[in-house]
């Protein structure tokens, strides 16, 4: 099936405009283009883009012959990177003057981050690779060695890890151990088993049975960790791990009550909270999946193409996709998809809309979603 134009117009988007072309940091991803207020690129979004180059290989073959050329760039740029004896920064600003003096999330290692390069590293491993190429594979291999520092005490990951001499991080849903982390265990489970690193399968199993049983009563009242949570526990279901489908469907179902307008406010307790479209294309993505494989009640489908056309909506004719809507609440218009210069828009929301329109436009004809699409969640 072709995927929607308005899938193809984000997928023309992501490879063309997030990257770095040239200079020492050639390969890098920015999360967002929108001008010199985000001049930098870092290694957790370029984890997605290599799990999302893979997708679109699978999907899109017009495309895929671009995409494997510029998985070489981003690999490379990787590589440098996770070289560094501390492991990489969490956010590397393209001039020092960018930088500001406060930048605490470059002293400290973090569990998602790297388990999203991990998995995107795993995602680019020729098809058929033998062991041994697989354990020779260093970006692979030095992103295993990070996140074994990440272990606590129960073999499960921490959340982040400070350098030997820096303060603790602030506190937030991404400094502390909860479960956004099953978004990495279910990619580890998913991507990166077979690859040389059993350690990390017994950390990803850990993560998954810390985590998991109880995700209902825990389920993270902010929308996008909570979403992360629902994504990791899919991946995990195509390694084999089907031991808590209950849960799924149940915070899916609880988060579904409180989409109206085909919008998942940021925050469940606050409906009049941003409208972010990452969040809006997660929920469609977990959704599409679930009702591909008859999960879903009826309240559940029925929110599903509501989401579709508001996302939709949200993108510019140059496959550009803003972070929110610009206002809060369900009733705001997607007028304000046009943002601060033509082309602008969010490098991780294009790749969760991208996938979530074409896992839609899949289910709405009526076609099943070939598993390969899911273990490649980005």
């Amino acid at each position: 099936m072709t995927p929607p134009a308005t899938a193809t117009a984000l997928a023309d988007w992501l490879l063309d405009r997030p990257r770095v072309t040239t200079g020492p940091h050639c390969g890098g991803v920015r999360g967002s283009v929108s001008g010199p207020d985000h001049d930098y690129v870092y290694p957790e979004i370029a984890g997605y883009y290599l799990t999302w180059l893979s997708f679109l290989e699978a999907t899109d073959a017009p495309q895929a012959a671009r995409a494997g050329a510029v998985r070489t760039q981003v690999i490379d740029w990787l590589a440098r990177e996770l070289a560094a004896e501390r492991g990489p920064r969490t956010r590397r600003y393209l001039t020092r003057a960018a930088e500001p003096a406060d930048e605490w999330r470059n002293h400290a290692l973090f569990a998602f981050d790297l388990g999203m390069v991990h998995r995107g590293l795993a995602a680019s491993l020729p098809a058929g690779a033998g062991a041994e190429q697989r354990d020779a594979w260093a970006p692979l291999t030095r992103t295993a060695a990070l996140l074994d520092r990440l272990r606590d005490h129960d073999g499960s990951w921490l959340a982040c890890l400070p350098h030997p001499g820096a303060p603790a991080p602030p506190p937030r849903w991404s400094t502390t151990a909860g479960p956004h982390l099953l978004k990495v265990a279910g990619g580890v489970l998913a991507l990166a088993h077979g690859t040389g690193t059993p350690s990390l399968t017994t950390a990803a199993t850990a993560t998954l049975h810390r985590h998991a049983p109880g995700l209902p009563a825990g389920l993270p009242a902010m929308s996008h960790p909570a979403l992360y949570a629902l994504e990791g526990l899919l991946q995990a279901e195509t390694a084999g791990h089907h031991g808590y489908r209950g849960q799924l469907e149940e915070c899916y179902a609880l988060l579904a009550a409180h989409v109206a307008e085909g919008v998942l406010p940021e925050y469940t307790r606050q409906p009049d909270s941003r409208v972010r479209s990452d969040v809006i294309a997660q929920m469609l993505r977990v959704g599409s999946v679930l009702a591909s494989q008859d999960r879903l009640d009826s309240a559940g489908r029925q929110v599903l193409p509501l989401l579709a056309r508001r996302l939709t909506a949200m993108v510019s004719p140059l496959g550009a996709l803003p972070f929110e809507d610009g206002g809060t609440g369900p009733a705001v218009p997607a007028a304000s998809r046009a943002s601060a210069a033509p082309g602008s828009g969010n490098t991780w929301c294009a790749m969760f809309a991208h996938q979530a329109l074409t896992f839609h436009a899949r289910v709405a004809g009526g076609l099943p979603l070939p598993p390969e699409w899911i273990r490649l969640l980005v």
